[in-house]
């Protein structure tokens, strides 16, 4: 079971004014682009801010996942992180070490993620604030250079995490020891599978 990640997050993605780009497709069509930014590091944590445009014909899709994620404190906060010109915006703390990848909360409780040196089988569970509990569990584990990421294959390992919620089926990680979180993929209930890759 893994509580939480330890590791160096001596890491050139780490520092202040780090900047990223992402690919967003939705069914492998291309729909949109998101940047990132890395505006605080401190104590092995990282602020990074995102920003995605949506376009209006997924606006109502987005507020589904957000809904399912969130419940009410989506609804309360969701005209904080849109802007004018309809881009999504939010700030996500994150630990990001040679071990691994996990988000953390208000409280300062990893949800790990990512864990570069785990083994196919191994799984672990989180629980929210609300109390619902969420499994992790590595399905897949390169032995060789079988991931297309941008120009080249790599060597990736695939946490997939079930998601209790409605719509929602559940997100599979895709991380790379060097490379660090390189994919998110989301799947929906109704088939459909939203793709977050890090260019």
């Amino acid at each position: 079971m893994v509580a939480e990640i330890g590791g160096s997050a001596n890491l050139a993605e780490n520092e202040v004014g780090y900047t990223a780009d992402g690919s967003i497709k939705v069914n492998n069509s291309s729909i949109s682009s998101a940047q990132l930014k890395v505006v605080e590091s401190k104590n092995g944590i990282i602020a990074v801010d995102c920003s995605i445009p949506v376009p209006a014909a997924y606006s109502t899709k987005l507020d589904q996942i957000g809904y399912a994620f969130a419940g009410e404190d989506y609804t309360k906060s969701k005209s904080t992180h849109f802007d004018s010109q309809g881009n999504y915006k939010c700030t996500l703390k994150i630990k990001n070490t040679s071990e691994g990848v996990a988000y953390v909360n208000s409280l300062g409780k990893q949800c790990v993620v990512m864990k570069y040196d785990a083994t196919v089988g191994d799984s672990w569970t989180y629980t929210k604030k609300n109390g619902k509990v969420t499994e992790f569990k590595v399905t897949h584990k390169s032995t060789a250079e079988d991931y297309d990421y941008i120009f080249w294959k790599i060597k990736v390992v695939k946490v997939e995490q079930t998601l209790n919620e409605p719509g929602l089926s559940k997100i599979i990680y895709i991380g790379n020891h060097k490379y660090g979180l390189v994919a998110i993929e989301l799947r929906l209930d109704d088939g459909m599978v939203i793709n977050a890759t890090k260019i």
